[in-house]
Formats: structure tokens, sequence, C-alpha cells
């Protein structure tokens, strides 16, 4: 498919108000593997059917586990997935395969199953103390060091002995498939399954058991509750193929055959895209890189990267884009790593395109790195958009005022001549501005969350060129909070500063209060 050579890239106007997001409404990416994040997929095509057109080739060098790439081919697009991540570049080629023989993937299940569920209900039929004595007779993953952040040292603290023998009966059997694509596919069944097969798996009381979710996808971290589940891993197997049989069904029909020579996917860090793609190549990049601190990708996919047997080196651990971590990354490596990557995005795309980066975070010296690393590589700051998210995390439902459940989406286009934000002179009241946008908000929307004054004063002070000054006025040193429960000066996030004095002998805050923390 030739793209048309009068499609107006330069007078696209970039999607400005948030999608209402359909998550649920492809089985191509819900329920099929579970991962750490996911944009919802009708958003993504909507972002692709603005700022490109069929035939295009569309970039995501964060890719996670492909949504950019799946619904860039859905929508006829060439498509490019680049992770640092083997389980990310897995889930996304497995998600992507297509068209697929189902009749021969069902036929592949069968034998393992005539092979397979006996002995692992033999298992289950096992007292826990019984299922101590069973013999492991086929290759499973040892010494393999676990995160910092969780329980577990090594990952055969991870899983019982019966979970160990199932899991390993399943995957030696799945691996004497002579069709390729029927054996990846059939490992894919095997890798999702992972998730409810493990010591970190647990549910809420009330729930069915198998509604529950493991403390790796919940928590972000190899947590081991106090109550575990050991679900029979057949029957989370058995389930799981049933998922992936309908969404193979759904890509079949979708993406047809339009897969086989329009799809690259490739195992490289973001700040190293020019070692896999021509400069000046890419029509539009859509991607969502991490967000600080708040997920350690590499980290937290061990357990699977162990069970499928990737491997992954120290230099992709220190070029992964985020901040902690087992390397410990401090935020400046961060922001260097982030910087890096953007550079690399600006070497690829065609002048003239368009790239938008999905984002999160309440410090705007993260704000601040993304916009200055763009301009600095060559791009132009266009407009943000705020895109909701239609499932919040665990902690955002727990503390509702204090965490951001959406995303702002920011458009940058790589022209010729570079308008660059201009920058408010430094004697502007930052503060004052941030009230304006506040009561404004709380006018127009009879009342505001913290969430929906955030959301629209970070698009002002993108405007206004004001993130620098805020970064810096927002912490002015050591700052205390009024603790006086019903005290209209509280703040829950750092965006608003009008709460917060300088921590002095005889400070209080404006209500009177004494009670600072």
């Amino acid at each position: 498919m030739t793209p048309s050579q009068y499609f107006d890239y330069q007078n696209i106007q970039p999607i400005s108000q948030p999608i209402e997001p359909k998550k649920q409404g492809a089985k191509r990416h819900w329920g099929s593997h579970p991962y750490f994040t996911r944009r919802a997929w009708n958003v993504v095509q909507e972002y692709i059917r603005t700022f490109s057109q069929p035939g295009d080739i569309i970039l995501d060098p964060f890719g996670g586990s492909g949504v950019t790439a799946v619904e860039a081919l859905v929508l006829r697009r060439q498509a490019i997935h680049c992770d640092i991540n083997p389980m990310a570049n897995f889930i996304c080629s497995q998600i992507a395969v297509s068209p697929i023989n189902i009749e021969s993937f069902r036929i592949a299940f069968d034998e393992i199953e005539k092979k397979c569920k006996d002995a692992i209900n033999l298992a289950y039929s096992l007292s826990d103390e019984e299922a101590e004595n069973l013999e492991i007779k086929y290759w499973y993953p040892q010494n393999v060091k676990m995160p910092k952040n969780g329980k577990p040292d090594y990952i055969e603290q991870l899983f019982t002995k019966r979970q160990f023998f199932c899991l390993s009966l399943l995957l030696n059997e799945i691996n004497t498939i002579q069709d390729l694509t029927i054996k990846n596919l059939m490992k894919f069944v095997f890798s999702a399954s992972l998730n409810k097969t493990n010591l970190t798996f647990s549910s809420t009381h009330g729930r069915k058991a198998s509604r529950g979710n493991s403390g790796i996808m919940h928590r972000y971290s190899y947590w081991i509750p106090p109550q575990t589940l050991d679900l029979n891993v057949w029957e989370v197997f058995e389930q799981k193929f049933k998922y992936i049989v309908q969404a193979k069904l759904e890509t079949n029909l979708l993406i047809e055959n339009f897969y086989q020579d329009n799809f690259s996917i490739f195992n490289v860090s973001a700040t190293n895209l020019t070692d896999k793609i021509q400069p000046e190549s890419i029509d539009y990049i859509y991607t969502d890189p991490p967000y600080g601190k708040h997920i350690a990708y590499l980290d937290l996919s061990t357990m699977w990267n162990a069970w499928l047997g990737f491997e992954v080196s120290d230099e992709a651990r220190q070029l992964e884009v985020i901040e902690g971590g087992d390397l410990n990354k401090s935020k400046q490596d961060y922001i260097n790593l982030l910087h890096a990557s953007i550079a690399e995005m600006f070497k690829v795309l065609k002048f003239d395109r368009w790239m938008s980066i999905v984002f999160a975070h309440k410090d705007p010296a993260f704000w601040d790195a993304i916009v200055k690393s763009a301009q600095d590589s060559g791009f132009q700051y266009v407009n943000c958009a705020i895109q909701t998210s239609s499932t919040p995390s665990l902690y955002k439902r727990q503390n509702p005022l204090k965490v951001l459940s959406g995303e702002l989406v920011l458009n940058f286009i790589k022209v010729r001549n570079p308008k660059t934000i201009a920058i408010t002179k430094v004697g502007t009241d930052v503060v004052q501005l941030i009230k304006e946008v506040a009561e404004l908000i709380i006018v127009k929307n009879s009342g505001a969350s913290t969430e929906d004054i955030y959301n629209a004063l970070i698009p002002k002070l993108l405007e206004n060129g004001l993130l620098n000054q805020v970064k810096k006025q927002l912490h002015p040193g050591r700052i205390s909070r009024c603790q006086e429960k019903n005290c209209d000066y509280r703040v829950h996030g750092p965006a608003l500063p009008r709460t917060t004095v300088r921590r002095t002998p005889r400070s209080r805050c404006r209500c009177g209060n004494r009670r600072l923390s």
C-alpha cells in the first residue's frame, strides 16, 4: 500500500480533547497476555489515524506489549516495534502474527492435553506435603536472581514444587511442537499463564479465586502475600488458551496477511534506534516512555524472561530508561536516557512528520525534561491533550487525591525551522498563575479534583514556558504542610504550592494552625 503524495502532514489539526478509552473492547489486547501498562487500543488508533495515512511507517520506540504496532497493522500502516525487554517483544510478536491456522493450534493443544492434563490434575490431588515429593523431570529456571524490591531472592522461592512440576511438564511438551509458529503461540499461552501460577498470586476475599492478580502486576513487585493461592496449572493454561484462540480469530480477521511484509520488531534500546532504523524513514511516532521510577520493566519481567529463555544483558539494563530499579538509577540518569531517546526519535523521523509522547508524572522536572529534550533535538512543540485512563491503579483508588490516573499526550512536529516555546519573563508570579488556573477550572466544573487542576495546569505552564520556573519555585527548600484536617489550604501534590510554607521557628499555615509536618 503506497501513501498518497497529496496528504498534508504539515496542516494536520492535532488531537486536543480526551478520547473515551475502550480497553476491554479488543480481545487481541485485553485478556491475551498480562503486561504492566497497556494503552487503550481505540485511543492509539485515533492518534494513528489523525497523524498518518495508510501505507505510512509507524514507530513505537518504547513498544511494550505492542498496542501501537498491532493497531498500526489493523489500520494498514507498516509497523516498527522496538523495546529493550525481550518479554515485551515476544508478547507483541505473538499478538501481531497473522494469519494463524486455528485448527492446527487446536490440534496442538489437544496433544498437550493428552500428555499433561491427567498428570497435572493428579499433582493437585496431593496434599501440600505429598506434593513436595514430586520428581521434576524436565527443565525449569534455576539460580535466577530476583529483583531487590520483592521477597524472593531467587526464582526457586517464587514457585511451589507442585507448580514447578506442572509448568516444566507443560513447557517440555510445548517444545516438541514442530511447527515454529504454533510452538511460539503455545509458548505465548504458557507465558500468559505464569501470572496466575506463582506465589505472588492472590485474590480479594469474596471474589472468585481465579479473578485475583499477581503481586507483580498488582503492586509492581515480587511481593508474596501472607495468603497465597495455588491455582490448578492445567485449568489456568486451558482458560488462557481459549482466550488466545479468540484473540487470534480477531487478528486473522483484522490484520489478515498484511502482517507478513509490514511488521518489524527490534530488541533495541530507544537510545540506539539508528542501529536498526534508517534516518528519516519514519512517518509517525506514538510512544509511551516509562514514567520515572513508576515501573522497573526489566526487573519485573525477570520471571517471564527466565522461563522463556531470554537473556537480558548488563548493557541493556544500563540503557533502560527508568529511575531506580535494581541499578538504583538517579533522576538525572533517567532524564539523560530520555533525552538520548528523543534525540534518536528525531533522527529517524521524516521532516514534516509528527511525534506523540504519552506521559504522566507529578514532578514538573520530568515534563520540563521532555519538552527541553524535544526542543534541543529539533522538534517543535505544538500542543498537548488530556487522556483519561479506563482502569485506575490500586494506589490511585486508595489515594484518589494524591495520584494521577490519566496522562497527557504531548504532540510535536519535526520541521526545518522549529519555533521554540517563548520563555515568560523570570519575574512572572508562577504561584499566581497556578491560583488562576485552579480557580478557573473549579468555577468551570463547579468543583475540581487535584487531578483536574493538574491536567489543566501542565498545558498552561508548557505554553508559557514556565515549567523550569515551577520546578525551582515548588521546591524552595524544606517545606511544611498543614495537618489541620479541614484546612482550606491543604494540598495533595507538588503542583499547588500555595499551601506550603517555609519551615521557620514561627511558621504557621494561613488558616492559623501551627500543626505542620
